[in-house]
């Protein structure tokens, strides 16, 4: 049974430098949300200009690496229960069985806004935002989904984002 790797973090955690360490060592397909926003804004138009539009691509991207039988990671904030039900309502719409593993970052405010600072370009978000990021945050649980089988926490600041401090669930439910 295919796996969704749920990434959950603010803008500056390490998401996308983790997948990149973790794609080097696991089959495993990528999706980034914002690769999709960004291929579909023009230079002069807001950041959420094509919201709608960059959605269905997300979502409709993952859940076709699913049903193709691919572990996927989606790279995406994700930042409470409600942004990722509605993650999984919209992939549930192609395919429902699959597991669910979440990805949650333990780095500070400080270290996102740091990290924020090396980005150029449309990437580089707010200070503000960031920190508003922090405020809706909330960590998943197991109980959260009933296909959520695993919880990866990376660690705090560290060189190599792959690192990883803790990893544990249930049982993957059976094909």
């Amino acid at each position: 049974m295919p796996n969704l790797y749920i990434l959950c973090g603010p803008s500056g955690c390490g998401k996308t430098t983790w997948c990149n360490a973790f794609m080097r060592e696991n089959d495993v397909r990528y999706v980034s949300r914002d690769e999709i926003r960004f291929s579909m804004l023009k230079d002069d138009e807001d950041y959420f200009a094509h919201e709608v539009d960059v959605f269905k691509k997300f979502t409709g991207t993952l859940a076709q690496t699913l049903v193709d039988g691919f572990d996927v990671i989606a790279d995406a904030t994700h930042l409470n229960a409600r942004s990722r039900q509605r993650l999984t309502q919209a992939i549930d719409m192609y395919i429902t069985d699959y597991n669910i593993t979440y990805v949650i970052f333990n780095t500070t405010c400080t270290q996102c806004i740091i990290n924020n600072h090396q980005r150029e370009g449309r990437a580089r978000v707010p200070d503000n935002v960031i920190t508003g990021m922090f405020r809706t945050y909330s960590k998943p649980t197991l109980d959260e989904d009933f296909r959520a089988t695993n919880i990866i926490e990376v660690g705090e600041e560290k060189e190599d984002f792959s690192y990883l401090v803790l990893s544990y669930g249930k049982e993957p439910r059976d094909e």
